[in-house]
This record gives structure tokens, sequence and C-alpha cells, in this order.
């Protein structure tokens, strides 16, 4: 990781690519100062005693009201807490309890009940544990050696279904691309006790981690 140093502050990045956290985003694009001539949020108009502000979250300039708050942004790999807007306030709040939280837990693991990649009885099912890879690239299956680390790029969808006993969101299921063929795989917090909580929390952290890539890939231009 190298240290680096924009108009919008100080941040540590890594250099190389493959490296890279896919939740990681690039500072946005400011709005030239000339073509501003009011606040964004509220419209007023800039003058001497109203000065402009870029959001560091999306660029857009505002005024001092509109753009007073400084948070940290670890998903933009800010050092210091930089400026944001009041529209921006909400989800770079959901995006830094992501960051501090969740990836945690993610990298952790939790147990599940694994079903093989053919759907086939439940006496079938085995343990493993589940979790993110440091690089936050692949879903590791340790204690399970008929699926490879799988690249969250070939992950097509997911959807969590509640277990009708405990009522909880406690069974994700994962359809994902492997050699050119669609394949789907159920983890189950089957545990009872600690444990079974830490897979339901895994589970909706998990789910969040999902909705993050799949909003920035909507978000992004196309070319």
């Amino acid at each position: 990781k190298k240290l680096i140093k924009s108009k919008s502050g100080l941040r540590i990045v890594t250099e190389k690519e493959e490296q890279r956290s896919p939740f990681i985003i690039q500072e946005p694009q400011w709005v030239p100062d000339k073509e501003a001539t009011n606040c964004t949020n509220c419209s007023v108009k800039f003058g001497f005693t109203t000065r402009k502000h870029h959001c560091r979250r999306c660029g857009q300039i505002f005024c001092n009201l509109c753009c007073e708050k400084k948070v940290e942004l670890p998903r933009m790999c800010f050092v210091d807490p930089v400026r944001i807007c009041l529209t921006c306030e909400s989800s770079t709040h959901r995006e830094n309890k992501f960051f501090q939280k969740d990836l945690k837990l993610l990298t952790s693991g939790a147990i599940f009940l694994f079903r093989s990649l053919k759907n086939v009885n439940t006496n079938q099912d085995q343990l493993m544990r589940c979790k993110l890879s440091l690089n936050h690239r692949y879903l590791l299956f340790d204690g399970v050696e008929i699926i490879e680390p799988l690249d969250l790029n070939h992950i097509l969808s997911l959807k969590v279904h509640c277990d009708k006993i405990s009522g909880s969101n406690s069974i994700l299921d994962l359809e994902f691309s492997q050699n050119g063929i669609s394949k789907l795989v159920t983890l189950a917090a089957a545990i009872d006790g600690p444990e079974k909580k830490i897979g339901i929390n895994w589970i909706s952290a998990f789910q969040e981690a999902y909705n993050m890539l799949d909003k920035f890939s909507e978000d992004q231009p196309v070319m």
C-alpha cells in the first residue's frame, strides 16, 4: 500500500489492482467551481459570504450548511475525516458500518451446514466454515473440497430464507457461474447456540456486501 495526496485529502491505497478490495471506490470527479452558481441542495446563491464546498463522496457543490459534516470514508481509503453533504450522509453511515463491523465478521467467517453442488439428501450435508478472503475478492469454503474459492464477480444471485423452526433468516442460497455452468449451493446456520447467531449475522453481512457490489456495478458509466 502507499500514501497518496489528492485535492480531497490523504488516502492509503493498494498499488496492485488484483489486491484491491472490490468494495473500495475511487474519488468522484468534482463539479468545476465555475459550473455552480447555487447550492445543489438548498439552491442558495453563492457569493462573498456563502462559500462553495465539494462533497468528497459525490463531488457535487454545496453551501456550508448543506456540507458541513466531516466523517470517515473508509470506502475511499481516506486517512482523516472529510467533508460530505447531507444527501450522502445516510449512504456513508451504512457504508461505514459495513467497513467497520460487517467486513470483520465476513473475513472471520461462520460455521454452516453445506449442501453439495448436486443438492443431494441432507444426510450428505457437511459442516464447514465460510469466510471472505482478506482481499475481499473470494468466498472460501474451509472443510469442503468439492468447491474452489468463489470469485464474488461470479455470483449470479443470492436468496436468504427464513428457518421455519427458529423464525430467523439463517439459510442462504448462492447461485454462481463456474466454467460456464450455473451452479447452486446452500448454506444453513444450523448449529444452536452462539455459532448459530454468528451464522445469521454473517448471512446478513454478506447480503449487504452483495447489495453494495450490485449497486456499485449499476453506478458505473457505460463505456
